[in-house]
């Protein structure tokens, strides 16, 4: 399917899209440059630029920065910037261009552009903020003919031009100003501007234009006697090319890695495959039936005949005439873009819609799980991600938005794997004298990273074959279970990047609330009941008891949530007790817990306060239990009458004492357990289905699942239940305070 867009009768020698292809800059080979914008199903004439003296032969709009940079037959290029309703221009500073300037593009971060012209002339140009004018540097080594055609790598520091000389080369355009440093490439080491790194002699004819595949590995161009050439970086000396029947090509470019689209004289754009491994590149179709109404036969074969048409031929296409460019029509979330990872540096994402992450060169992990070369890993709404590397790595980000960013401070990353390291000698001293490896509790206040340094340590004790212990005592923000309850699991293989760890046969134990303070007495005794099973788990298979217990904690830590610390130490007989970004904790826990040892570890630089955040995650992750990570699981919806089950709520309120008669004192309210009559009240509540079928031992049993109440019929008597399993096996339930409204 094709759209027509029509600007008058005039050639349209350039144009150029803004980022949500609402408008258009034309150059219809005159002096001037008009914008055109979308009203209805109408092109509006909204700003014409008309600071050029001759035609203007080339336009690129920069879509994050919203700058047009036009270059023109008058010597000159200028950088348009939008300020008050006015496209206002800027001059670049070409001091050594005497010929027209045939070519501008604007490079993938947008922080500089090049031009090429016909004085032979190639120049990175950028913005000089200290003098406020845009210089630029000129390539020394340059072609021997007229510039034809610009493009930039991904990497925003290599560039390839085309030229009359039939000749294409790939310089780097690493600027110091502009660029911290040199980034790596495939295509050879970039150092300093202008270096010829690549030169491919065409056989003949004219190049008019070059592209870049998106992720730079591959490079072809097209030539005045319909020959279309691709090389790839693996193979730098082998010229892949494809003689063609069709009219002269002007336009090329690269849809993906290996399917190209040219256009020219032939009237339609068309599609070939380029394959580099055999060498070849195949002609698929052409994007636009092209006949004429003298005969129906196509234009490239007018001139084969053997005596001249009697009448000219009229194309039947959607171009009637020559196709000058092919710029790609897309949405902004299409966007790729390399990103070079300096060894110690950390890639960080908060993803607003959706994110693809790529490795395509050296080593990096994801919270301690090891990424692949060449596997895409998408992420959606509302999760984050940190991409280190210890050694340098490139990945491709592929994100309607700028939502990550590399961190170049500076990283605890070592520290936490010297911890690793420290650990892993205590599990081999352990499997060397037949003893209990480490058991580690990580602490620290609220938004600290105590999860993410769990998750770490475990992940990287699997990847070396240990099957550790992860207890997930965060009531808010459990990464085991859902919200409201405390869980534990054998970690048996590093978790996934995208879906977190895969949940195996998990000891969950409910508690209810949100935070521990709304029932310490209530969250201290089921981690006793936590701690006791852990324990059985750990005496009873070898391979665990080596690998020992990683204990995360809440960030709760007012009187009650410090005493509520050291039980857990003493109920789970930790060894070592990392604190994350806490001095005073760290001092208090070394004297009150003589017998452990306490360590401080900094907090990550991408720790945020999370707040906001917290109420969207406890939603996902009870979204994630009923309908899988990536919806791809279908629950159940059923009705029960209320006959059929029994639902209790554990913990009275805290009667205050001025309340009671003299002298008289309640012993336990918080782990009280109170049966509760089925009304509209539970609408949207989450249940726990309990393991236990005597309710006086519903605080000493796991949890079998969850269940949510989605309707309430009092007068049929009959609840509608939203859950993974067709049926409820246990009779016992027990009400939380946590809820969830179905909006799928």
């Amino acid at each position: 399917m094709s759209e027509i867009h029509s600007f008058g009768n005039l050639p349209i020698i350039a144009h150029s899209w803004n980022k949500d292809r609402t408008q258009i800059a034309v150059s219809l080979g005159k002096n001037d440059v008009r914008i055109y914008q979308k009203v209805a199903s109408k092109w509006k004439l909204t700003h014409t630029l008309c600071e050029h003296l001759s035609r203007v032969l080339a336009i690129d709009w920069a879509p994050k920065t919203n700058q047009i940079v036009t270059a023109s037959a008058d010597y000159n290029a200028y950088v348009w910037t939008f300020e008050n309703d006015i496209w206002k221009p800027q001059m670049v500073e070409l001091q050594r261009t005497s010929r027209a300037v045939c070519c501008a593009k604007w490079s993938p971060e947008e922080n500089k552009f090049a031009i090429g012209s016909s004085d032979k002339n190639v120049a990175v140009c950028y913005y000089e903020k200290d003098q406020r004018f845009w210089a630029a540097e000129m390539i020394k080594k340059k072609p021997k003919s007229t510039v034809t055609c610009i493009a930039w790598h991904p990497n925003n520091q290599l560039l390839a031009i085309g030229s009359c000389d039939y000749r294409c080369r790939i310089y780097s355009a690493f600027v110091k100003t502009v660029d911290e440093q040199a980034r790596t490439s495939n295509w050879g080491k970039i150092t300093n501007t202008g270096e010829l790194l690549h030169e491919f002699q065409s056989e003949s004819g004219w190049i008019h234009d070059v592209a870049f595949s998106p992720l730079g590995d591959n490079i072809a161009w097209v030539s005045h006697n319909s020959i279309i050439f691709a090389v790839t970086a693996d193979n730098p000396s082998q010229i892949t090319m494809e003689i063609t029947s069709y009219l002269p090509f002007r336009c090329i470019i690269f849809m993906n890695e290996s399917t190209i689209i040219v256009g020219g004289h032939e009237f339609s754009p068309l599609i070939y495959n380029y394959d580099q491994r055999n060498g070849t590149i195949d002609f698929l179709e052409k994007l636009d039936r092209q006949e004429t109404s003298t005969g129906r036969q196509s234009i490239g074969r007018l001139f084969d005949q053997p005596a001249m048409q009697t009448q000219t031929p009229e194309p039947v296409s959607t171009h009637q005439s020559m196709i000058t460019q092919i710029v790609p029509y897309q949405k902004e979330n299409g966007n790729l873009k390399e990103i070079v990872i300096e060894a110690g540096q950390e890639l960080r994402g908060d993803v607003d819609e959706t994110l693809t992450v790529e490795l395509r060169s050296g080593k990096a992990e994801i919270f301690g799980t090891e990424l692949a070369i060449g596997q895409k890993y998408q992420f959606t709404s509302g999760m984050k991600f940190a991409i280190f590397t210890y050694w340098g790595c490139t990945v491709n980000i592929i994100s309607p938005h700028e939502d990550y960013y590399v961190a170049r401070d500076e990283n605890p990353m070592h520290i936490y794997l010297n911890v690793h390291g420290m650990l892993e000698q205590l599990r081999q001293k352990a499997e060397t004298e037949k003893t209990r490896g480490p058991r580690i509790m990580v602490t620290g206040l609220p938004d600290v990273g105590k999860s993410t340094v769990c998750r770490m340590l475990v992940n990287w004790a699997a990847r070396l074959g240990r099957t550790p212990i992860l207890v997930d005592l965060d009531v808010g923000q459990n990464q085991i279970s859902i919200p409201g309850t405390i869980a534990a699991m054998v970690v048996r293989r590093p978790a996934s990047v995208e879906e977190g760890f895969r949940i195996e046969m998990p000891l969950v134990f409910h508690y209810g609330y949100k935070t521990p303070g709304e029932n310490i007495g209530l969250y201290n005794e089921i981690i006793s009941s936590m701690a006791m099973y852990v324990n059985i788990r750990s005496e009873n298979v070898e391979k665990s008891l080596i690998s020992g217990v990683v204990v995360n904690t809440c960030g709760y830590i007012r009187q009650e949530g410090y005493e509520s610390f050291k039980h857990v130490a003493k109920t789970f007989d930790v060894d070592i007790i990392i604190v994350l970004d806490s001095e005073w904790l760290s001092t208090k826990l070394t004297s009150d817990l003589p017998g452990v040892k306490v360590i401080t570890l900094p907090k990550s630089g991408g720790v945020v306060p999370k707040d906001a955040a917290k109420d969207k995650f406890r939603e996902n992750k009870i979204r994630e239990y009923f309908y899988g990570p990536r919806n791809n699981i279908c629950p159940h919806v059923f009705t029960i009458e209320f006959n059929e089950i029994k639902i209790y709520k554990i913990g009275a309120p805290q009667i205050p004492d001025s309340c009671l008669p003299a002298g008289m004192i309640l012993k336990n309210p918080y782990n009280k357990i109170l049966p509760i009559a089925a009304s509209p009240a539970l609408m949207h509540h989450v249940l726990a289905v309990s393991s236990s079928n005597d309710p006086e031992q519903l605080l000493a049993k796991n949890i079998l699942g969850f269940v949510v109440v989605q309707q309430v019929d009092s007068e049929k008597r009959t609840l509608t239940l939203l859950s993974p399993q067709p049926n409820v096996k246990n009779k016992l339930l027990i009400v939380s305070d946590i809820s969830f409204v179905d909006m799928k």
